[in-house]
């Protein structure tokens, strides 16, 4: 979600054609906001040399996303998934979503939803990173739960109702 800056040290192979060096070499990576797993950095003839040619390959670096325990990406978006109850799901609520940034975002839902609903909660996804200060949404997925039982009065009072 926010920028770092990575560091990697690795020995490299220089050679003379009689002599072989290790130097040890750093380099640094500023991960953008936004970046998607797949990401390719390269550093161009920063690898071994190629024989006495005195070329050298390139480095490349290639993005992973860490599993988030509240979120799923896809894109720019994030997927939320929230468990709500029938009650909830026929009458209505209010959630507290949880944000990528640590804060929470009021949801109003004042409608009847059902299994897979999904509500969004715009610019509240990850940073879009050629898009500087935009942001992509979060996406509010609703699972009902419904009661393991009901008794006979509870059954009679939902077939008169419904």
């Amino acid at each position: 979600f926010d920028s770092c800056v990575c560091r990697f040290s690795f020995q490299i192979k220089r050679s003379s054609c009689t002599v072989q060096r290790l130097p040890e070499t750093t380099l640094e990576i500023e991960v953008k906001p936004g970046w998607k797993a797949g990401t390719k950095i390269t550093f161009s003839g920063e690898g071994d040399e190629l024989g006495c040619s005195g070329r050298c390959q390139d480095v490349a670096f290639i993005i992973r996303e860490k599993e988030h325990p509240l979120f799923e990406r896809c894109g720019s978006d994030l997927t939320y998934k929230k468990k709500v109850t029938l009650k909830e799901a026929l009458t209505g609520f209010e959630i507290d979503v949880p944000t990528l940034a640590g804060s929470t975002r009021r949801l109003k839902v004042e409608h009847m939803i059902k299994p897979g609903s999904r509500e969004i909660v715009s610019n509240a996804g990850m940073p879009i990173s050629k898009e500087p200060g935009k942001f992509g949404n979060l996406i509010v997925c609703f699972e009902v739960e419904f009661p393991e039982n009901l008794n006979r009065a509870q059954m009679e009072a939902l077939k008169y109702i419904l």
